[in-house]
């Protein structure tokens, strides 16, 4: 009884160049088969090219090639390949099974049974190999795509970076320029009321014009402040050494927060927008300690750590529970704005890590690439 093969006709190139051997191979298959035959290894790969078959039975000598050289190029081809040898040879059985085929039969011990399960199982295990290959390419398309869709991003975060920083050097600029000039011009005005006021009338007015020019002084340093915080001219600067150590005096000056900068080297980093980013995060870490931490003194920490660069933003204060804050902050109900820090510097391709407890201080750590956030180290 002949087995046949259930469902379409499978079609099978059969690759033999000894006419006897051929019609026995025919004789095993059954009335499932579609069998195309070629005695050579250039005609075997003309019908590949013209129309690639279910599986190809290939003999192992031809007259023109061995045929164990071409089952690389099916293989390729996502071709299942049963190799037809003429004797049991271990070394022979290897290197087709090395080169990728799926199975080999030693001629005048080919079973009908045996030859069916071969095609079947041969057929079975190259579509997985295909689905699998197939799966993959789709995984590394998506994985491309994404990586592009990153890079959009952390140029779209460099661009809102540098916008954000462009916006407070205008708005510190209209301060300076007009905001200040107009406060001045409303303490001269002030100044001459008081010179060309009459004697007799200084005793009723005296009180409002020293009112006037004190309201006016604490505007003017109000905007002074604000001037400088917005948009720091030190930022301006290659290094960062002079930016953070221009804010450790701002911290002591405005809030009585003692901070100790500890710097391995001046480190320039690798864009503007990286600098800014940077400086901003500190100093927000450095608000979150006035405000929270209800201690007068941080430490700021700036090295490489293996290939990361890295800032650590540390404080003994009164600590919190990192888990609890970051779900208030995904709610909205408040926070210290470390979910924010984490999201910001995550589109340049780095990473915060927060540690912390109740009564244990508070330890953030911003970290980087070194290949991303560093131009050449300066030497101190």
């Amino acid at each position: 009884m002949e087995v046949e093969s259930p469902g379409a006709p499978v079609r099978l190139l059969l690759v033999e160049d000894d006419e006897i051997d051929r019609e026995a191979v025919r004789r095993l298959l059954g009335a499932g088969y579609v069998v195309t035959d070629v005695a050579t290894g250039k005609e075997a790969l003309d019908e590949i090219a013209a129309a690639p078959p279910d599986a190809v039975l290939l003999d192992f000598r031809l007259p023109d090639i061995e045929g164990i050289d071409l089952v690389p190029g099916f293989v390729q081809g996502f071709i299942p390949v049963i190799l037809l040898t003429g004797e049991d040879s271990p070394e022979v059985i290897v290197e087709a099974m090395q080169k990728g085929a799926q199975d080999y039969l030693v001629k005048g011990h080919i079973g009908r049974t045996e030859l069916a399960r071969a095609i079947d199982n041969a057929i079975e295990k190259v579509a997985l190999k295909r689905d699998l290959a197939h799966q993959q390419a789709q995984v590394a398309e998506q994985a491309l795509a994404l990586e592009r869709s990153n890079r959009q991003v952390r140029a779209l975060a460099s661009a809102l970076t540098l916008a954000e920083q462009r916006e407070r050097r205008r708005i510190s600029q209209i301060l300076h320029d007009h905001v200040q000039q107009m406060l001045y011009g409303i303490q001269m005005r002030t100044y001459l009321i008081g010179l060309d006021t009459p004697e007799e009338s200084k005793i009723y007015i005296h009180e409002h014009l020293v009112e006037m020019e004190s309201l006016v002084e604490e505007a003017i340093q109000s905007t002074r402040t604000l001037t400088v915080e917005l948009s720091p001219p030190v930022l301006q600067s290659e290094g960062l050494g002079a930016a953070f150590n221009w804010l450790v005096n701002q911290m002591g000056r405005l809030y009585d927060l003692q901070v100790d900068l500890e710097m391995s080297q001046d480190y320039q980093l690798a864009s503007e927008d990286l600098r800014v980013l940077v400086f901003q995060l500190v100093r927000e870490l450095l608000f979150n300690v006035v405000k929270h931490a209800q201690v007068a003194h941080a430490r700021v920490v700036m090295c490489l750590e293996g290939e990361q660069f890295v800032v650590r933003v540390e404080d003994q204060g009164i600590g919190f529970d990192p888990a609890v804050l970051e779900d208030g902050e995904r709610r909205n109900t408040g926070g210290f704005g470390l979910y924010s820090i984490r999201e910001r510097l995550g589109l340049f391709g780095g990473e915060v890590t927060i540690s912390s407890g109740p009564g244990h201080g508070t330890q953030v750590v911003l970290s980087l690439p070194q290949s991303v956030a560093l131009h050449d180290l300066v030497p101190e």
